[in-house]
């Protein structure tokens, strides 16, 4: 069975820094900061991976991120120095899962979900989604999927992932988030509400 922090520290090693993950940049020493800011910038440090995690809960506006995905977080701080296995720990922090999905997607270890095995488990408010058409769900997936996150969803689209240059890691979306069925399901609803008579 595969060890993902060795293969994780065996990938490092064998690609130079700067990468880019999201909305994130990696540096040397293992310092991480927002993709528009430079390590040089008068950037405020973070001292642990908790307070980055509430300090990124909010975007550049001030508003509540729901998705980890969605763009627009906050620029200006910087976390670090890091070993490998703790920048391994803050990617999975700020993007739920974002290596490992990525790792396991690439050696073939997991596999999307497609979005009928994901709706046929669900139970109680989120059983009204066996009755959208496909026609729903490709509106949900253009408005939330393409519209509000930075990572590809492999689930809905069959399409390959689209990779990215060799210093950046993609964030794959390997089956619906809870996030984007609880949208899906209020599409749904209002779609079915009865129009008023004139």
């Amino acid at each position: 069975m595969m060890n993902i922090l060795e293969y994780w520290q065996g990938w490092l090693a064998e690609n130079p820094l700067p990468i880019q993950v999201g909305e994130l940049q990696l540096w040397e020493g293992y310092w991480i900061c927002h993709k528009k800011d430079v390590l040089t910038d008068p950037l405020v440090p973070i001292p642990s991976l908790l307070d980055l995690k509430l300090k990124l809960r909010m975007d550049s506006k001030g508003l509540f991120r729901p998705l980890k995905g969605k763009p627009g977080m906050v620029r200006g701080w910087k976390f670090g120095p890091l070993d490998a296995e703790s920048l391994f720990y803050a990617l999975e922090g700020i993007y739920p899962l974002a290596l490992t999905h990525w790792i396991g997607y690439k050696e073939k270890i997991l596999l999307p979900v497609d979005f009928k095995s994901t709706i046929q488990r669900q139970v109680g408010m989120y059983q009204i989604l066996k009755k959208g058409d496909e026609t729903l769900i490709d509106q949900a997936t253009k408005e939330i999927c393409l519209g509000q996150c930075l990572r590809q969803n492999l689930w809905w689209s069959n399409q390959p992932l689209i990779e990215t240059k060799p210093s950046s890691i993609p964030l794959v979306c390997l089956e619906a988030c809870p996030f984007f069925l609880e949208q899906a399901r209020k599409l749904l609803l209002k779609k079915r509400q009865p129009r008023c008579p004139a």
